[in-house]
């Protein structure tokens, strides 16, 4: 029978199903399958035409499509009518409830007990689901979701994408494609998102929230806190977006805005954490007795998660190390690395393997013979190294010569290596990231800076000719990196290693630093980066300089001088008063780098040297401490 042979093609050839089952007469079941077929096709208006013949009914599936369409449409609050009815009439359908989850959250609207409940189950069974319609927005976006679960994060934009090219209208996708992009600082791809959201959903205080957030990524910190305002406009006892408002006001230089903005988190929730940490974070911050009370009462609660335990312990670790208390200090900080590392562990063995094929394959010979790849453009100018090393400061040195913008940490250049990286392994060209490299074609070279080049433009907000990129994670990017872009400038910055790596070990990073949380691997990773680095100095010396962070705080104007000559740039003074530039910083050392430069925390790590052993010995390479 055509109807038999049309549901057979639904998820595979919706557009032939949808014929035969317009073929097969006008029976009911005919057309339920014609208007799942059409809907299926990306013609939404059209399938609920076909849904409007049907008597009405108690069928779940009918009262699902109805959904869907409506979904597909951007018809949120029909959508989440329908498909509430569906799910309550079938509670075991997967798709049902994760849809009927989405839409409650696209219009800001709590998730109920039950229905947070399905849906974390059916996400965490997704691989194994039958039935998966990959014809269908609404199970595409699903999948999308499992996916970002399992960390299958290109996957998962794909997904949504396709779901997006089938519904270009279907919101649930589009905000869960937007949060990845905002997650991978994709700002003006996840602003293009975000935007037309927010108009079509403005009682959504999350909504305003995410935007605000993307703003802020993209520099823009005086909107990014007008949407902040606007969110809490909405939901003025929501305490996240005070904290994340108070993220927006330490970019905006604001340090006191900031702590009244985290202080006003804590007393909407107390339970929570991650505002003390963020207390701790602005660097300038000191925590008073009551504070360290509050902070170690929390840290009682038997409920409490590991997560919020270790910010709790890295903000205690930094009230007892501001106090002079050493001993204690540590033991807090050592707590906290724990239970990070439960969380996040991390293969040095593989890095080591990964810096040594890198070490290997990138001989002077070998960036010689390709020194006339890529896309030629100067402009790009690349701060590399370790975390907490001093790059903010020379960022904002640099930012403040006339020529110069400072972009901050950017992920655009590692996201376009990974995808590049990734197809030459599907392609069977390469098996990791070396190999991959080795494979490298010119013209794949080309296309490779010309895309960061163009995904760089859509940030930039001024028209000066050199900007900043300073992302320290590029260190493992540069063969790459001067393969793509012969005319970039890199500068390595490298601090005092036992300096640099107390900082890291005392830090409780937001993501990406899982080398952090254990001394003996803190020790190696560092050991490994210095070595990576001098061999990469050795093999492109004209385009690489290294600069140490203690030599610009002894010699500022030498210091300087010696960037800036890199850059090709003139000497400019206002390069010398930083500290009184206005430009929004989003990172860890945004109060820092708002001051003069002092001498005060070179030596900090001294004090607690008699609980590093593990880190100094780590750190060693036969007698000789790495530089």
């Amino acid at each position: 029978m055509s109807i038999d042979r049309a549901k057979a093609l639904l998820s595979q050839d919706p557009a032939t199903a949808r014929d035969l089952a317009l073929a097969a007469g006008p029976g009911a079941e005919a057309c339920f399958v014609a208007a799942a077929a059409t809907r299926r096709c990306g013609d939404a208006a059209g399938a609920l035409r076909l849904l409007a013949r049907l008597p009405a009914s108690r069928a779940w599936g009918i009262a699902y499509e109805r959904g869907a369409a409506h979904a597909m449409l951007g018809e949120a609050s029909a959508a989440l009518a329908a498909l509430d009815l569906a799910h309550r009439l079938n509670p075991q359908s997967a798709v049902a409830a994760h849809a009927l989850a989405a839409q409650t959250t696209l219009l800001g609207e709590p998730l109920p007990t039950a229905l947070a409940q399905a849906r974390a189950q059916v996400l965490a069974q997704a691989s194994t689901l039958t039935g998966i319609d990959r014809t269908d927005p609404c199970w595409l976006h699903l999948l999308g979701q499992a996916n970002l679960a399992e960390g299958n994060l290109d996957a998962a934009e794909a997904l949504w994408q396709a779901a997006l090219n089938r519904a270009p209208a279907f919101d649930a996708a589009a905000l869960d494609l937007a949060m990845l992009y905002e997650r991978q600082q994709r700002g003006p791809e996840a602003q293009g998102l975000v935007a037309p959201l927010v108009a079509r959903h403005p009682g959504n205080a999350a909504l305003h929230g995410l935007h605000a957030a993307t703003l802020l990524h993209a520099g823009k910190v005086e909107a990014a806190l007008a949407a902040f305002d606007a969110a809490l406009a909405l939901a003025p006892q929501d305490a996240g977006l005070w904290h994340a408002r108070g993220h927006a006001l330490a970019a905006a230089g604001d340090a006191d805005g900031a702590i009244r903005a985290y202080r006003q988190a804590l007393a909407l929730r107390p339970d929570q954490a991650e505002p003390w940490w963020s207390l701790a974070n602005l660097k300038t911050f000191r925590f008073s007795p009551e504070d360290r009370v509050a902070m170690e009462a929390a840290l009682a609660d038997p409920g409490l998660l590991p997560g919020q335990a270790a910010h709790l312990h890295f903000a205690l670790g930094r009230a007892r190390l501001d106090a002079a208390e050493a001993e204690p200090a540590m033991a807090h900080f050592h707590r906290a690395n724990a239970l990070r590392r439960a969380q996040v562990p991390f293969d040095i063995a593989a890095h080591e393997a990964f810096v040594a094929g890198t070490i290997a394959t990138c001989t002077p010979a070998f960036l010689a013979a390709r020194a006339d790849w890529g896309d030629p453009r100067e402009g790009p100018v690349f701060l590399v190294g370790l975390p907490r090393s001093g790059s903010t400061l020379v960022e904002q040195i640099l930012a403040s010569h006339p020529a110069v913008e400072g972009l901050s940490e950017l992920a655009d250049f590692t996201l376009l290596a990974r995808q590049w990286t990734g197809r030459l392994i599907r392609e069977g060209r390469a098996h990791d990231r070396v190999s991959a490299l080795a494979a490298m074609r010119a013209d794949e070279a080309r296309a490779l800076g010309e895309a960061y080049l163009a995904r760089v433009a859509r940030l930039r907000q001024t028209d000066r000719p050199l900007f900043v990129d300073k992302a320290p994670g590029n260190l493992l990017n540069l063969p790459l990196i001067r393969l793509a872009l012969p005319g970039a400038r890199i500068i390595h910055v490298r601090r005092d290693p036992m300096a640099c790596a107390f900082s890291l070990y005392t830090q409780d990073f937001a993501a990406g630093q899982g080398y952090s949380y254990d001394l003996v691997t803190l020790g190696r990773y560092c050991r490994r980066a210095a070595e990576l680095a001098a061999h990469l100095h050795e093999a492109m010396p004209q385009a690489m300089m290294s600069v140490a962070y203690e030599d610009v705080v002894d010699d500022l104007e030498g210091q300087v001088r010696r960037l800036l000559a890199h850059c090709n740039l003139p000497f400019a003074p206002e390069t010398l008063r930083f500290h009184e530039n206005p430009r929004a910083v989003r990172t860890i050392s945004a109060q820092q780098v708002r001051q003069p430069l002092h001498r005060q925390g070179l030596a900090r790590w001294q004090a607690c040297a008699p609980w590093l052993g593990p880190l100094a010995e780590a750190l060693l390479t036969g007698d000789d401490k790495i530089r």
